[in-house]
């Protein structure tokens, strides 16, 4: 009968662990780097959203002060929805709230005169509404005037139904 030899243990060395260790240390640091890269692809479609929605508020803006009483309501009225958007923030919030103050400085006048047209209640109605959504995202309170003159006339956008 034949003894077997012993078997001789070998510690590795230093480096051939490390060797070892290469595959995992390089798929870490794309995994890594796969992160970062879509962390800087969100931020950079945020950013690319709000400057569009900026861009709308401008162009909202401009038309909510236009003498043609059409475009001013549908300036106000845009700015009412771009005022939802969470894209917003506070700050913007208040810069859209300021479009609201002369019309409704107008519409809370007494009246000696008759108004003058339905689109003068547009602009006041979607005026009202704009002064509602920067009020409640704010965390503001709403005088029952300006809530009663949202709510009344014409219908809000998008709360009509498609026949």
């Amino acid at each position: 009968m034949t003894v077997p030899d012993a078997v001789i243990v070998q510690q590795s060395e230093w480096w051939n662990i490390l060797e070892a260790l290469g595959p995992l240390a390089t798929l870490l640091a794309a995994a890594v780097a796969g992160f970062i890269a879509w962390q800087a692809l969100k931020e950079r479609a945020l950013a690319d959203r709000r400057s569009e929605w900026w861009s709308r508020a401008q162009w909202a803006l401009d038309a909510s002060l236009s003498a043609d009483m059409e475009r001013k309501a549908t300036g106000l009225g845009v700015l009412a929805l771009l005022a939802k958007s969470h894209l917003a923030t506070d700050e913007e919030i208040e810069i859209l709230a300021t479009a609201a103050i002369r019309p409704l400085q107008e519409a809370a006048l007494p009246k000696a005169l008759p108004e003058r047209d339905g689109q003068d209640h547009c602009v006041k109605t979607n005026a009202a509404r704009l002064c509602v959504t920067t009020d409640k995202r704010l965390g503001r309170a709403t005088p029952e005037w300006v809530s009663d003159l949202a709510a009344s006339g014409l219908p809000q956008p998008g709360a009509g139904s498609v026949q």
